[in-house]
């Protein structure tokens, strides 16, 4: 078990693998009211087999980490990435993202370029879509899922409990869907001016991102992104497809990876 504080924040966070001078490790940033256990935890193993050090935390607020404001958004937890990065000795990271934390990731790519290597984002949202304002307010109601979805409730409870309390699955509830539904608003502009590799992978049968069409959205207006639209998968691409997911993953960082211009990969002197 291991911490560190960042922006005034102690985050909790796991390590798989050894790192490799040279080489910049993979960050994996997991979706919403989940840990980096509970979303990465049959994944981590399998990228830290392939050579690379995969460092897993618990965003502020969920799991075992800290949320002393009570705060959600995703600039804030983008700035917690971008501080984790150096505080753990890298000068930069493979980042990776799911869901609500492909959008952290997102973020990161555009606001704190200067930590990321390479990023890969799965079933992110580029732009807050209609759909989304629709659909997710319902989804995310507390009453409805203490109703509707008790065991939704009792993972949260059970994951973020013991170190919030058993009743803050409902704040998570409530912080997060007002974020959901407010970011990240970039514009083809603001994707434009990337300048690091990036994959984007959404399931084809993906029911919160395919019908805006966020991974097409984020693959045409980002420079040189690839795109991977698995068929017959959901929302849970790395948990679905494991290991061609991680195949994809792994050729995409040893294709591109290095290719970050002005960057040497590796720990701090």
């Amino acid at each position: 078990m291991a911490f560190v504080t960042v922006n005034g924040t102690r985050l909790h966070f796991e390590t798989f693998g050894v790192a490799q001078s040279g080489r910049a490790p993979i960050v994996l940033i997991h979706g919403s009211t989940r840990t980096g256990a509970s979303d990465w935890g049959a994944t981590a193993p399998r990228l830290a087999a392939s050579g690379y050090q995969v460092i897993v935390p618990d965003c502020r607020g969920h799991g075992q980490s800290e949320n002393p404001l009570r705060t959600y958004s995703f600039r804030e937890l983008a700035d917690d990435l971008a501080a984790l990065v150096p505080a753990l000795g890298f000068r930069t990271a493979h980042c990776i993202g799911h869901s609500n934390g492909g959008n952290v990731v997102l973020v990161t790519l555009i606001e704190h370029s200067d930590v990321v290597q390479a990023c890969v984002l799965q079933a992110a949202n580029g732009y807050v879509s209609a759909d989304l304002v629709e659909k997710e307010p319902l989804l995310f109601d507390a009453e409805r899922v203490a109703r509707d979805a008790p065991a939704w409730m009792e993972e949260m409870q059970a994951l973020h409990g013991p170190t919030h309390g058993p009743e803050y699955w409902r704040d998570l509830l409530r912080l997060t869907v007002q974020e959901l539904i407010s970011e990240p608003n970039y514009t083809p502009a603001d994707l434009d001016g990337v300048r690091r590799p990036v994959l984007v992978i959404q399931g084809a049968n993906d029911r919160v991102n395919a019908t805006g069409r966020h991974a097409h959205y984020l693959a045409e207006h980002i420079p040189g992104a690839e795109l991977w639209l698995p068929e017959g998968v959901g929302h849970n691409v790395h948990d679905e497809r494991p290991e061609e997911w991680s195949a994809r993953v792994v050729d995409f960082l040893a294709r591109r990876g290095g290719q970050t211009a002005g960057f040497q990969p590796g720990r701090l002197a």
